[in-house]
């Protein structure tokens, strides 16, 4: 009698078996291991929080959000990811400008890189990377940006086919406002998020409310 056939394992279950590796276990290092296996669905990669690589790195190094953009962008099996979540790991605009200048990820339409240091030069780095031409979702929440970082991402000749904003609790402050009121970069947005960016004055909001560059937006937080 013949054996029945084992059946077969879905994405999850077959990067996370400990050994396999979807059949390239044996050539991946402790560090590209735990790295695939943060990525979900086959086209997304979600690292959260610094604790995937406590046990592999010193996440407590100032080096470390650089040392983590090199592995990401020297590891070839996320050439398909098309949704990049990288929280609360410290990243800055060095480690950013390494992702953006790999050649490794695939299309990305989904950039998730709240909590972390971008700062304005971290901003100016999305917003002069060709590599995020094709995002709709951008979520850029607890990272720092100032008014400098807000007129960058809203004079950006990439970012034109956002159509989810999230700069919440940041600084961009009543300068950014008006940049993000002004702009024809964001033309396709339909939520925008300001809240906690001490957008205070009531001409500034209501900028945004009635700006004719932004005629899409269905969703406007600010406060």
């Amino acid at each position: 009698m013949n054996a029945k056939p084992k059946k077969a394992k879905n994405w999850e279950e077959l990067i996370n078996d400990g050994e396999n590796y979807a059949g390239r276990g044996a050539e991946f290092t402790p560090l590209q291991k735990a790295l695939f296996e943060s990525i979900r669905d086959k086209v997304v990669l979600k690292l959260q929080d610094h604790f995937v690589f406590t046990k592999l790195m010193d996440t407590e190094d100032a080096g470390y959000p650089v040392e983590l953009a090199k592995l990401i962008a020297g590891f070839e099996p996320l050439d398909v990811v098309t949704s990049l979540i990288i929280t609360h790991n410290k990243f800055n605009a060095e480690a950013l400008r390494i992702i953006t200048e790999c050649k490794v990820l695939g299309t990305l339409t989904y950039l998730h890189l709240g909590s972390n240091e971008l700062g304005d030069e971290g901003a100016r780095v999305v917003a002069e990377s060709p590599m995020f031409s094709e995002v709709h979702t951008l979520n850029l929440e607890c990272n720092g940006i100032g008014p400098e970082g807000a007129k960058a991402l809203a004079a950006s000749p990439y970012l034109t086919k956002v159509q989810s904003l999230s700069l919440v609790d940041n600084r961009v402050g009543e300068e950014g406002a008006y940049a993000f009121a002004g702009s024809d970069t964001f033309s396709n947005l339909t939520y925008l998020h300001l809240g906690g960016n001490r957008i205070k004055s009531d001409d500034a909001k209501r900028a945004l409310r009635e700006s004719p560059k932004l005629s899409k937006v269905e969703k406007l937080k600010v406060f």
